[in-house]
Parts: C-alpha cells; sequence; structure tokens
C-alpha cells in the first residue's frame, strides 16, 4: 500500500471515531465524565468530560497520521526510508488500530459493558508491538523511525543488526501481551507484564547497540 492509500484509510479511521464519539456522547446525559488515563491497577486516574474523551483517540490518529503523511519529506536519509517502507506503514497501521480500540476502551466504560479498558489497551499495544516488530529487522538506517541511538546512527552494520534482535523480542513481547489480553489477569499483573516488555524492547537494543559499535570499533583499530 501506498501512502495516499494509508491516508485514505486514517481519514476513515478519524471520521468514524468522531461518528461513534458523537453519538455515544449525546446518549450520556450532562457532562459525564470519562476516563482519559488508567493507572498501574487497571483503574482510571483521570478523568475529562465526554467530548474530549470520546474525541481524543480521533485526534490522536488525525495526528499521527498527518506527521505520517510528511515524515517522508521530514526524513534526511530518504534513502533509509524508501528501504524501510514496511516498517513506515506497519508502524501507521499499528497506531491507528491502537487508536480504534482506545476509543473503544472508552467507549465501554461509558456504556458500561462488560469490557476491560486494560486488556483492550494491552491487546492494541500487542499488535502494534508484532506489526512493528515483523519489520524492524528489514529497516535501514534513518533519523525519524526506530532505535536512533548514536551507535545505530553511525553504522549501518549496527543498525541492522540492532533492529533484527529489537524485532525478535518486539514480535515475542506483541505476542505476550495479546496471550495476556484474552486471560483473565489481574489489571496489576497485565499493567506489570506490558511494563517488563517495554523495557526489554527498549533497554535491551540499546545496549546491544553500544556493544556492536564498540566491537566494530576495536576492529577497526586494530586492523587500522
Amino acid at each position: 500500500m501506498r501512502r495516499n492509500g494509508m491516508a485514505v484509510i486514517s481519514a476513515a479511521v478519524v471520521i468514524a471515531i468522531a461518528v461513534v464519539a458523537g453519538l455515544v456522547a449525546s446518549s450520556l446525559p450532562g457532562e459525564v465524565p470519562l476516563p482519559i488515563h488508567w493507572g498501574l491497577d487497571g483503574e482510571p486516574d483521570r478523568f475529562a468530560d465526554k467530548w474530549t474523551a470520546l474525541m481524543m483517540p480521533g485526534l490522536l490518529a488525525g495526528g499521527v497520521s498527518l506527521l505520517f503523511y510528511f515524515l517522508p519529506s521530514l526524513e534526511s536519509r530518504r534513502e533509509g526510508l524508501q528501504r524501510s517502507r514496511g516498517l513506515y506503514l506497519s508502524t501507521w497501521t499499528g497506531i491507528l488500530i491502537f487508536s480504534l480500540l482506545i476509543e473503544l476502551s472508552v467507549v465501554a466504560v461509558a456504556l458500561k459493558w462488560p469490557v476491560h479498558a486494560t486488556s483492550l489497551m494491552i491487546a492494541g499495544l500487542g499488535i502494534l508491538f508484532v506489526l512493528i516488530g515483523n519489520q524492524l529487522g528489514k529497516s535501514r538506517s534513518m533519523y525519524l523511525i526506530g532505535i536512533r541511538t548514536p551507535w545505530t546512527l553511525a553504522s549501518e552494520e549496527v543498525w541492522i543488526k540492532t533492529h533484527r534482535l529489537a524485532g525478535k523480542l518486539m514480535v515475542v513481547g506483541g505476542a505476550a501481551m495479546l496471550v495476556a489480553a484474552v486471560l483473565p489477569l489481574p489489571s496489576g499483573l497485565m499493567a506489570t507484564l506490558m511494563l517488563a516488555v517495554i523495557a526489554a524492547v527498549v533497554g535491551v537494543p540499546v545496549i546491544y547497540s553500544f556493544l556492536l559499535w564498540r566491537k566494530e570499533s576495536r576492529q577497526g583499530q586494530a586492523s587500522g
């Protein structure tokens, strides 16, 4: 799929969220507060008026879509972005799906559906991680998408090896979150799993990229 096709899908998602938000908000009495943030215990800890809470996922989807649409014009390493087309489109798609699940979470609270918001959001993150992870190892060096450490940006080889590892971690971690989302686990345990996955996906590749770069630098000095 091309960028213009994703723009059309993004517009459809934003319109769908706006329509659902309008219908649900109109059916609720007065200024009913709805959650816009959930704590690690799975309980909502920040609220907004019904219109703001229901429209925020659409604003998120629209804002991210605009950013991704114009990203090719902002990226200075355009060859890297062109060779990372799968990662670019998968990340965009994953964020749209995540926005839809956030909207569903707010609607579920508003209409008192027997659906746990934490499960929906962890499922959304799991889908996002799997989509991104499947494409990370195929990406090439660029400034605006990917694991951009000083060491991955300094060496294409370090970039490739780091992203291959990160991709595997993201797929495994995303799959674990998807499984957790459908199991009757306590919200606290699901939140702990989510934080552990994020810490591993972020921390391990950063450390790995430094070790790869240091090894590469030492080999260069020895051969020089």
